[in-house]
């Protein structure tokens, strides 16, 4: 998505003189982190779009309340559903998924609402 930073997994160690060859020839910096389901900020990022599926569904606010309120209050580029449009609901759903199959833990549990709009193959409406 454009960042300065690659986050990476290298469960080989052996590897990383290669990984850090291959980055500076890109000009690009990276973090190791372990290699699990979902690494770090897809993994925050659908937890953040599937909370705001939930409170999208109890009718606690509407799509565009929830993204400027993310916006001016976390000081985020994008708000939940502008990310979950970006990325593509598919790919938030299926994040989720692989989070919930492997750890089995509540906060991984898909949104019903995230699961019907990938089911339907929708997006967000952004506008209203």
């Amino acid at each position: 998505m454009n960042r300065p930073l690659l986050e990476v997994s290298s469960p080989n160690p052996e590897n990383a003189p290669q990984l850090a060859e291959t980055c500076a020839a890109l000009g690009t910096d990276y973090r190791v982190v372990q290699d699990r389901v979902g690494l770090v900020t897809p993994r925050v990022i659908c937890m953040i779009i599937n909370e705001a599926c939930y409170t999208l569904q109890e009718g606690t606010a509407s799509i565009q309340d929830i993204d400027k309120s993310m916006k001016l209050g976390t000081r985020y580029p994008r708000g939940p559903f502008e990310w979950a449009n970006l990325i593509g609901v598919s790919r938030v759903y299926e994040v989720l998924k692989a989070l919930w199959e492997d750890t089995h833990e509540e906060r991984y549990k898909v949104c019903p609402l995230l699961k019907s709009m990938y089911l339907r193959g929708e997006q967000f409406q952004l506008n209203e």
